[in-house]
């Protein structure tokens, strides 16, 4: 196998967006690049410097449409959502468009290539405090899908040895089944909040009016133009404050990539 240079990885993923914004294009569905790739756009006008991925959120009913019929004619990119073969393995609650002609080293209970994420939106409680109810058990799971993404090791800080066990035990489909069985319980087209799950402890971060969500624009990304919400501020100031301001340079971390083409 040949080892992607890492200057070279933002080429193939920006591919990778370049081809779901065909498809997406074609099909009449909603997106927005989000998190840390919309605000490489609006900051960098593409990726952030150190950064090595990019995110995209979709409204529910695109989502679900998106992963049952995305198709890339030259057959190098591939949706995976809830997989789990002998080829492609990625069990969680967001779906990857990934390179089939790269392998990611270093997974250990997973197997994709370079990789484009991509969020479902669901609706939520307008209540603040059944939000916070609904973010915590949902974060919880997340944190849990994640923590089956990598090998048992009992001395591991990160995976604290009895949570570890009790996801084990309990395995993956036990945590997408409650995280999807709660996402599903509110309707995007019907609430007046809406969001994604984080994947973080973040609180109600991820609760939005469901108009952020209706809306679109296009912004300037590596020299193409994606869609994105049409208040992207309000998006960017909610998840990161002061989001124009550079963070100091010990906090500037990526995912540490190492690539490699098979084919």
């Amino acid at each position: 196998m040949q080892r992607i240079p890492d200057k070279e990885i933002h080429g193939y993923i920006l591919d990778i967006l370049k081809d779901i914004d065909r498809f997406c294009t074609e099909e009449g569905l909603r997106y927005s690049m989000a998190y840390g790739t919309l605000l490489g756009a609006v900051r960098h006008k593409g990726f952030i410097p150190w950064d090595d991925d990019i995110d995209l959120m979709m409204p529910r009913e695109d989502f679900e449409r998106f992963v049952r019929t995305y198709n890339d004619p030259a057959g190098r990119y591939r949706c995976i959502f809830h997989v789990n073969t002998p080829e492609e393995r990625f069990e969680h609650i967001f779906a990857k468009v990934h390179d089939t002609r790269t392998v990611i080293a270093g997974q250990e209970r997973c197997k994709f290539g370079l990789f484009v994420d991509i969020f479902p939106v669901d609706g939520k409680p307008d209540d603040p405090k059944a939000q916070a109810r609904m973010e915590r058990k949902l974060t919880h799971y997340a944190h849990r899908l994640t923590m089956l993404e990598s090998r048992f090791r009992p001395f591991n800080f990160h995976q604290p040895l009895l949570a570890s066990l009790a996801a084990r035990i309990m395995g993956p489909r036990h945590y997408i089944n409650a995280a999807e069985m709660l996402m599903l319980s509110h309707d995007f087209s019907t609430c007046q909040k809406v969001g994604a799950v984080s994947m973080t402890r973040n609180g109600t971060r991820e609760v939005f009016d469901r108009s952020l969500f209706e809306n679109y624009t296009t912004l300037e990304f590596e020299g193409c133009r994606f869609k994105a919400f049409a208040d992207w501020e309000t998006f960017l100031t909610q998840q990161y404050g002061d989001y124009m301001q550079l963070p100091p340079v010990n906090q500037r971390r990526n995912h540490a990539i190492e690539a490699y083409l098979v084919r």
